[in-house]
């Protein structure tokens, strides 16, 4: 154990000495920054006036940590086994009185660290911030949902860290590795998503026509599009639904949104506050995916780099 620690130390220091790690961290500041500025300028002129407005506050950090979350773990974990291989470094180390648990368990400590540190203090700093510009009030339940919405983001996160680790484990070249890593994240960000949509129009075909009506009624626009249209919306949900199953990413989304109320209907309408305790118990799938995916590819890449023999 005190190995890993002391491999664990070193990958720490050496992360937060280099510019890979605060060119992130910048990156990370500057859309927490813009995300909080055009918030705060929807709240000033009047645009938004939500009866929670520490939530709304705080759900302008989602889509950013959506982003920058995947990135930060690929940028831990693409080069951690491949860049020592590929440096040379890994058969060194390998032929001192350390085993490869030792290796591995203290990369993954110096990781999870960096992370926890990462999104806390930057979304804590963001958040903190502009609710004290805009001088909002926080309540108990605020700040319970803002603290389970960051160890939700470092699990998203880690899921990513883990997966870039796995392929990290069997790739002879650091950058194959971030190729592959970012292929992953790029599926599940952006491909599966689109593949769910096409996939839903293919099964079902297109759009019902919206009937037209004079008399709009922006209350109740449920009784403008028609039974066919609402059940056609239903369905594509279903089917996306499915086929987003796979991606973490849908499932990180879901808890997020969630956790801030930002949770629509099929034709925008806001959905009813859940208490936090019903929002757990209604999420408790999702929650659950975010938390075995990094296991199991932690899992993975132990017996891929345990097994593996160094040439």
């Amino acid at each position: 154990m005190n190995k890993s620690l002391t491999i664990a130390r070193k990958e720490f220091a050496d992360a937060i000495t280099s510019k890979r790690f605060w060119l992130i961290v910048g990156l990370f500041l500057s859309l927490y920054v813009a995300s909080g500025y055009v918030m705060s300028y929807a709240f000033r002129i009047g645009g938004m006036s939500p009866a929670r407005p520490m939530l709304q506050m705080a759900s302008s950090v989602v889509s950013t940590i959506g982003l920058m979350a995947p990135i930060l773990g690929i940028a831990l974990a693409f080069d951690a086994i491949s860049g020592e291989r590929e440096r040379g470094t890994l058969k060194i180390l390998l032929s001192r009185p350390i085993y490869r648990e030792h290796v591995i368990n203290g990369k993954i400590v110096s990781a999870l660290a960096l992370i926890g540190l990462t999104i806390t203090a930057s979304s804590l700093l963001s958040i903190s911030a502009s609710a004290l510009l805009q001088g909002i009030a926080v309540t108990l339940d605020d700040i319970m949902r803002i603290c389970l919405f960051i160890v939700v983001s470092i699990f998203f996160s880690f899921a990513y860290y883990s997966i870039s680790l796995f392929i990290s484990t069997f790739s002879n070249k650091s950058g194959h590795s971030l190729m592959l890593s970012l292929g992953v994240w790029i599926f599940f960000a952006f491909v599966l998503s689109l593949l769910s949509s096409l996939i839903a129009f293919f099964v079902l075909g297109p759009t019902p026509a919206i009937p037209f009506d004079r008399t709009f009624n922006q209350t109740r626009p449920q009784q403008l599009v028609g039974e066919s249209y609402m059940n056609y919306s239903r369905r594509v949900a279903e089917i996306t639904n499915i086929v987003q199953a796979l991606s973490i990413n849908h499932h990180y989304s879901l808890v997020a949104n969630s956790l801030f109320g930002s949770i629509a209907g099929p034709f925008g309408q806001e959905a009813g506050e859940v208490d936090l305790w019903g929002l757990i118990t209604s999420r408790w799938v999702d929650l659950l995916v975010v938390a075995l995916f990094p296991l199991i590819f932690l899992t993975a890449s132990y017996v891929v780099f345990t097994r593996r023999q160094e040439k």
